[in-house]
């Protein structure tokens, strides 16, 4: 069975990787030994000497991302496995959100993720194989104050992935998607430090706590492996029981 999850030698992308949950899939899947290309704008926070490969994209620019695609291919020769990370969240009440924060959020989170996706299955379908694991949240699929353009970006990254996984299942394209609640990562550790928002949140947790970032690297090694070959167009949610409660 463990051959079966055994990713030796593929080879991965993983945009917006250079922190938080991007980072933790990163390093999970170099563990698991394939071969790590990590895209970002910036390096947040890739340690010196860690055996990533750091190429600059920003999502919001096409060319980047073709170029980005093409580098990886030149270096490699073929793409495995794509981890669709990278996203932003603009926070605001939807009565004050303006028209280039709401298509900001769109443009990175959805077109991004779809224009990302669209490049590496041009490759993925010579091979006839290939893995493509969407970060989406739980936001997509529940209505919260605030997160207006988020869950809205996130809802439709999920169904996203519903689209693509049907017209890329006979090319041996599987996709799918991993939706996590509340993670702890360096944006909002500082809030979830405050001991009300702590008990809070272990009160609409069932496993009495917000998620590790390192509580996502299973589910997308699964998801990346040969254990997850008849798993397509699903949305995995990863929220320690947070979608399950009845009630909020």
């Amino acid at each position: 069975m463990i051959g079966r999850f055994d990713l030796t030698d593929r080879i991965a992308i993983v945009t917006g990787g250079t922190r938080g949950i991007g980072l933790a899939i990163a390093r999970g899947l170099r563990e698991a030994r394939a071969k790590v290309i990590i895209t970002d704008i910036v390096n947040h926070g890739v340690n010196e000497g860690e055996d990533f490969s750091l190429i600059y994209c920003d999502n919001g620019k096409p060319d980047d991302i073709s170029k980005m695609v093409e580098r990886v291919v030149n270096q490699f020769k073929r793409i495995d496995i794509l981890v669709n990370n990278a996203a932003i969240n603009i926070r605001k009440p939807a009565i004050e959100m303006k028209v280039e924060d709401w298509e900001e959020v769109l443009r990175i989170n959805v077109t991004g993720t779809f224009l990302v996706s669209r490049e590496v299955a041009k490759v993925m379908v010579k091979q006839k194989k290939g893995r493509i694991i969407n970060i989406g949240s739980n936001y997509g699929s529940i209505g919260v104050s605030n997160f207006a353009a988020y869950g809205v970006s996130k809802a439709a990254v999920i169904h996203l992935s519903r689209m693509l996984a049907v017209e890329w299942a006979k090319e041996g394209i599987r996709v799918n998607t991993v939706s996590p609640s509340t993670t702890r990562t360096e944006r909002i550790k500082g809030r979830l430090d405050d001991p009300e928002l702590k008990a809070h949140y272990e009160h609409l947790f069932p496993v009495g706590r917000v998620l590790e970032t390192d509580d996502l690297v299973g589910a997308v090694i699964y998801l990346a492996s040969d254990a997850s070959e008849m798993v397509t167009g699903h949305n995995l949610n990863v929220d320690g029981g947070y979608l399950s409660r009845g009630e909020f």
